[in-house]
């Protein structure tokens, strides 16, 4: 839609190329993996550094999460519970910058197999459109950036659920701009390259080639009108202009209606990423000893991967786009064959192990009934040979058996081996 316009599409700095200001309403979701130390029963009080949320605001937004994943997920699936939202608290900032959101709110999304993912949701008030700005905003690096305050307070947190004090697995941020005043062709022609490097997360001043950014920009994923949604390796991107935005206003404390689909599908993939990832890990430390074992983990395994198995079968088709490209970006593809790959080697291992040990039993039972019953055959040959001295037919009994073991052992060993 976008890509045949892209050769036209305006420098970054609109307000220099004399073209009307942009404003936007920016909030952003982010994302980070962590890896429960135990089953998650619930927060013990607030942390230090962390307040409690005006109420009607968490039960707005969970209600809202709660809502769409019955209808991209279905009901039994939502009633399983195998994910669940829990809300901890808000933390406020200062002195982050004309714009900044001024505070976070966070929540903890667990999932059965015992990965989570906080939930960092972070409204910004509405000012002109600067990608720049918030890309620094999100970069994980910064020493005194938004993340590194927010880990300041979560890292105390993260450290009693899950061990340690920052999060473990994959950060990915999504940002969500909704423009009220200017429809989205608008937002796409004066800032499309901008938008592209939002996406990336690039801080670069160069220019991205303009076939680049044509190819990223027609990767859209939004099925109405006046909707943007894009997708890349190290964060997403929901776009909605002024003629989009019929869905009226999002509760307060909650992300817009629109963004709520794309966020369900993506923390699904995530979650699903770190379970392969932790199912990875625990096939190439722990082998298990026995076939019962082995079935044990086979079971542990499907289950674990019921959503990447087709959870979301009954989603709409945005989601089944989003999951089809996300499984390849981030990896999920490449982590499942290897997960299978893996499985795969150590259930051969045991079948063969426990086929081994199989033959070796069949072997010696075969070496034990066999020299029993050439011994019972030499006892009647000497008891009516020798019919009254026991010595004798006791000591025709036992050499024959022992001879018969051994000439069993020899004549078997090879083919035991």
């Amino acid at each position: 839609m976008y890509a045949r316009r892209i050769t036209s599409l305006a420098p970054l700095d609109a307000s220099s190329a004399g073209l009307p200001l942009v404003m936007v309403e920016p909030s952003f979701m982010l994302l980070f993996s962590v890896r429960l130390a135990a089953r998650f029963e619930g927060f013990d009080g607030l942390p230090s550094g962390v307040s409690s949320s005006p109420p009607d605001q968490a039960g707005a937004y969970t209600s809202q999460f709660a809502e769409f994943e019955t209808r991209l997920l279905g009901g039994t699936f939502v009633h399983a519970r195998r994910l669940e939202r829990w809300p901890l608290g808000r933390i406020a900032f200062d002195d982050l910058g004309d714009g900044a959101p001024p505070y976070a709110d966070l929540y903890l999304l667990t999932h059965k197999s015992g990965m989570a993912l906080w939930e960092v949701w972070l409204p910004a008030p509405s000012q002109s459109f600067d990608a720049t700005r918030w890309v620094e905003w999100l970069n994980p690096e910064a020493p005194d950036g938004l993340v590194a305050r927010l880990w300041r307070v979560l890292g105390v947190v993260n450290r009693t659920i899950a061990g340690e004090s920052t999060w473990a697995g994959l950060y990915f941020p999504l940002t969500l701009l909704r423009s009220p005043q200017q429809p989205l062709e608008m937002v796409v022609e004066q800032h499309g390259e901008a938008l592209v490097k939002l996406l990336f997360l690039d801080r670069s001043s160069r220019s991205l080639k303009s076939g680049l950014v044509a190819d990223e920009l027609g990767r859209d994923y939004c099925t109405r009108e006046g909707g943007l949604t894009l997708l890349g390796r190290r964060s997403g991107l929901d776009v909605h202009g002024a003629e989009d935005l019929a869905e009226g206003l999002a509760p307060p404390g909650a992300p817009p209606k629109s963004a709520v689909p794309f966020i369900i599908t993506i923390e699904l993939l995530l979650l699903e990423r770190a379970v392969l990832e932790y199912l990875y890990e625990r096939l190439s430390r722990n082998t298990p000893e026995s076939v019962d074992d082995l079935l044990r983990l086979k079971q542990e395994i499907l289950d674990a991967l019921e959503e990447y198995y087709g959870a979301i079968t009954n989603a709409t088709r945005f989601s089944a786009a989003v999951t089809a490209d996300g499984e390849q970006l981030l990896g999920l593809s490449d982590l499942y064959d290897a997960v299978m790959g893996r499985l795969e080697t150590v259930s051969f291992s045991i079948t063969t192990r426990y086929q081994r040990r199989m033959a070796l039993s069949e072997f010696w039972l075969t070496v034990v009934f066999g020299a029993t019953e050439i011994g019972f055959i030499a006892s009647n040959i000497a008891a009516w040979h020798y019919s009254t001295e026991l010595v004798a037919v006791l000591a025709w009994t036992v050499g024959a058996a022992v001879a018969s073991a051994l000439a069993l052992v020899l004549a078997l060993r090879r083919r035991v081996q």
